[in-house]
């Protein structure tokens, strides 16, 4: 059985006069355990109340949501699903309930009634995973941006999840924040967690397993990271390449050829080194 499964899922907003949005509209996918997923997509595009619904934070309209066969629908299934499917907001300090690192990452199993010594074990566990252990006397003040987001992923991993939701996670980190969270997001997944990463930035994609575009509520790309970036689609939904694959795209006009697609730094390196030599 697959981990995530959602049958015809629609989802509608009402708006202030009484009106009704469709945001999400028919969606039909699955998602397998220990996959690494991009969700991409503009704003607006249903990106962020699809994560919502992966959590249970919402339920569908209409449709069913199945996280390890069970539906989210069901009221008393709501604890269960959050535990199994984590999620990491955009900003950090929205996350953040306590003033001293190790005491906001032990609120979580402290909620649930844990022992004293599984917390303890909880804790040093999320906080040796996202390398914030030296970090957890201190307070969430003083830390970086990417260092809180960090805090806030080890709150999560506490409750000792199966699926990480990371809801635009990097959008308010500079571009060594986003490194650190994206690193820990593909450790964490080599360790047998799966990562659904929504973003609208494309450099985030280019690890990911899997890229599903979303555009006015519908899935428009479902792909692997390479066929996505080659279908032309992306850009049609007003989403950039990533920068790698873009410069090697301009570089081909000036007479560079590459003999694969060019989605890594690394990778654009070693081809434009070994042409000029």
């Amino acid at each position: 059985m697959s981990q995530i499964v959602f049958k015809n899922v629609n989802y509608a907003y009402t708006v202030g006069d009484g009106r009704t949005i469709k945001a999400l509209k028919n969606l039909s996918f699955t998602i397998e355990k220990g996959q690494f997923v991009t969700l991409a997509g503009m704003n607006g595009s249903g990106k962020s109340t699809l994560a919502k619904l992966l959590n249970g934070l919402f339920v569908p309209t209409d449709g069913e949501i199945l996280i390890d066969g069970i539906s989210t629908k069901d009221e008393k299934n709501t604890f269960e699903v959050r535990r199994r499917a984590g999620m990491v907001f955009q900003n950090p300090d929205n996350q953040m309930v306590a003033t001293i690192i190790e005491d906001d990452v032990a609120f979580g199993p402290e909620n649930i009634g844990l022992p004293r010594e599984e917390i303890i074990a909880r804790v040093d566990y999320a906080l040796d995973a996202v390398g914030m252990q030296e970090f957890r006397k201190r307070t969430a003040s003083k830390l970086s941006g990417g260092q809180k987001q960090r805090v806030a992923i080890a709150g999560v991993l506490a409750m000792k999840p199966d699926i990480l939701i990371l809801d635009e996670a990097t959008s308010m980190l500079d571009p060594k924040g986003r490194r650190e969270v994206m690193n820990i997001a593909k450790e964490l997944n080599s360790q047998g967690i799966t990562i659904i990463n929504i973003t609208h930035n494309m450099e985030e994609a280019v690890i990911s397993d899997r890229v599903l575009v979303l555009r006015k509520g519908r899935i428009v790309i479902d792909a692997p990271p390479k066929d996505a970036f080659a279908s032309g689609l992306v850009e049609a939904c007003g989403l950039t390449l990533p920068p790698a694959l873009q410069v090697a795209e301009d570089l081909k006009t000036a007479g560079f050829e590459f003999p694969s697609q060019i989605l890594f730094e690394e990778e654009l390196v070693e081809g434009v080194c070994r042409q000029l030599k």
